[in-house]
């Protein structure tokens, strides 16, 4: 807390003022200049462990609110300049270039080219859905296992924020016939994951899709890590490439909770990156009581009193 005390200004009070000036009036000061200083301020109380002060530094410290503010000051800077085309054809080519993004934008031709679907495909198959996918160095987002009854190789989860659940059209529940045309009929998930390992660009997948797919509508949760946890080091994780590395003190925000043992999250600084499969709070209680159990008995030598 900043305190002041009243009476008579210190000799210094005038230069504090000039340079209180000097920073409201250099452009490039204003709302990241105010967060500057309520960092400056928090700094004082983070290593004190104040209730709250933590969550709110991390808040402000995220890279999202950092750029969102630089740009806030751009706009800012921009509203107060008059700015006069270059040159008089200035404007009419700018004129002309958005009716050319708009009619790129109406025809779609941003789009990649997918090639065409196969033309064997028997009328017995209506119900099976063509899924295709742009890779692009993406990971899929997507986690397969085998049922347990049939042998069929299933959609497991579709991971939040990846390209299967952007796309909207590979839900959980989903049952895989084909990959770029290769059947997984008899395969394990291990040499499916092989498969999508190996392909580049698009990925065409047959399925079929579940009666009822699933709708997430639970509303999104932030909690604060009490433990740490490694993926590497969790031999019961459904993918290891899918989970969530975090450390005690993270901020988290629960994305999906549908799975009673493994949920979706994300830290609160990464906000824009996909999700990661982290322990259910029930798992987690699990595996720190067999922890507890799994460690060697330690008798206590108490020291009798006279």
């Amino acid at each position: 807390m900043i305190q002041s005390d009243k009476g008579a200004e210190p000799p210094d009070s005038k230069d504090k003022k000039d340079d209180e000036l000097s920073t409201v009036t250099n452009p490039e000061n204003g709302i990241s200049q105010i967060l500057r200083l309520v960092l400056q301020e928090l700094n004082l109380f983070y290593s004190r462990d104040v209730n709250g002060v933590c969550l709110l530094y991390d808040l402000l410290h995220s890279p999202w609110l950092q750029a969102l503010l630089k740009v806030y000051d751009c706009l800012q800077e921009f509203k107060g300049k008059k700015l006069i085309p270059a040159t008089p054809h200035a404007q009419a080519l700018s004129y002309e270039a958005l009716l050319s993004a708009h009619d790129t934008v109406a025809q779609k031709d941003f789009e990649p080219l997918l090639p065409p679907l196969p033309d064997n495909i028997p009328e017995s198959e209506e119900a099976m859905r063509i899924v295709c996918l742009v890779k692009n160095q993406q990971p899929l987002g997507a986690t397969i296992k085998r049922h347990e009854m049939t042998g069929d190789i299933l959609v497991a989860r579709v991971i939040h924020g990846g390209l299967a659940e952007r796309s909207g059209l590979l839900y959980a529940g989903d049952k895989l016939v084909e990959v770029n045309g290769v059947s997984v009929e008899g395969l394990d998930p291990e040499q499916v994951i092989r498969i999508l390992a190996m392909s580049r660009g698009t990925i065409i997948f047959k399925v079929v899709p579940v009666s009822d797919p699933p709708v997430n509508s639970q509303k999104m949760v932030y909690v604060r890590a009490m433990t740490e946890y490694w993926p590497q080091e969790d031999p019961a994780i459904p993918c290891m490439d899918a989970g969530l590395p975090f450390q005690k003190g993270d901020i988290l925000q629960i994305v999906d909770q549908n799975d009673a043992l493994w949920w979706q999250a994300r830290k609160i600084s990464d906000l824009g990156t996909c999700a990661g499969l982290i322990p259910s709070n029930h798992l987690l209680k699990r595996k720190q009581r067999e922890f507890w159990w799994s460690q060697p008995y330690q008798p206590h030598n108490h020291l009798k009193s006279t």
